[in-house]
């Protein structure tokens, strides 16, 4: 990986250098032969089709690096978003504002880590992109890479200080993110770097789910496992009351293994929600014989 990463670096130099060889006059000259307007529509249209020499051409004419569409995206976003390293560079040398913020307050290190783009990511860093930046819905580059299972980045973004306990609007840290889509190992690294495994959201937002809730109610036993070995407090309620236990029975599908796991890891069989129900009220309710017998077994009364 860190061949590649310098790989990238090397690239970004000679891109940057090459691109900008090419005089106002020949720019120009060079437009008009592939009947090419001249207007900031046509410059993302080339950006989109990762056409570094075109895009060098508006530049070397004059073109604004930072000027906007209409989504407020700049070359640099659109660029970053789709991976087009060249550009990349091409763009930041001729002076692209690293943080410059979209109509979503997202920024274009947002837009690579989204994506999975390790190299642009490590490029917009070392050129000041700011790693906690928010958008609008509070949601950083770290909560974007983590949610898309980009283990490269999320490993980059961490080096780089990355904040693993930021909250997003949806009242997620990037662990949480991590645990509600299945990726195991970004949910490993960001606990050995400090994410809080018994976070919960209490002001509004959710209903004060833990990452370990999560992974009950998705059948993720391996990411149970991890988390309750990390210290992950299996009775931990939310507002209403409910546990990991009672999230794994009540959610749909065969949760008998993580059911067993959390039950050997020391979880309350008989707790009551604020709706006075237990987990053996809710094995009946869904009409599980199997869960039912389990929670029999390990002491469960009504």
């Amino acid at each position: 990986m860190k061949y590649k990463i310098w790989a990238g670096v090397v690239i970004f130099f000679l891109t940057g250098q090459l691109a900008s060889a090419i005089s106002p006059e020949a720019a120009r000259k060079e437009l008009a032969q592939e009947n090419i307007p001249y207007t900031a529509e046509a410059l993302f249209a080339y950006v989109d089709k990762g056409a570094t020499d075109v895009v060098g051409w508006f530049l070397a004419i004059g073109m604004d690096v930072n000027v906007k569409n209409e989504f407020g995206e700049t070359a640099l976003m659109n660029a970053a978003e789709q991976g087009h390293l060249d550009l990349v560079s091409l763009l930041m040398r001729h002076g692209a504002d690293i943080n410059a913020r979209d109509l979503a307050r997202r920024t274009a290190l947002m837009n690579a880590a989204q994506n999975g783009h390790a190299v642009i990511v490590k490029l917009l860093l070392s050129r000041g992109a700011d790693v906690n930046a928010i958008s609008q819905w509070k949601s950083t580059a770290l909560h974007e890479a983590c949610m898309n299972g980009h283990y490269d980045v999320v490993q980059t973004l961490l080096n780089a200080d990355a904040n693993a306990n930021l909250i997003n609007n949806a009242g997620h840290t990037a662990l949480m993110e991590a645990v509600i889509e299945g990726h195991e190992s970004v949910a490993r690294l960001l606990i050995s770097r400090g994410a809080d495994v018994n976070f919960q959201d209490l002001s509004g937002f959710s209903d004060g789910e833990t990452p370990l809730m999560v992974a009950a109610a998705k059948g993720e036993a391996g990411i149970a496992a991890l988390l309750l070995a990390k210290g992950a407090d299996v009775n931990r309620t939310t507002k209403d009351g409910q546990t990991a236990l009672m999230y794994a029975i009540t959610a749909p599908g065969e949760r008998s293994e993580i059911v067993r796991l959390l039950i050997e890891s020391g979880a309350n069989v008989n707790a009551r929600d604020r709706h006075k129900m237990t987990a053996l009220a809710y094995a009946l309710k869904k009409r599980d014989v199997q869960l039912f017998k389990i929670l029999m077994e390990s002491g469960a009364r009504e």
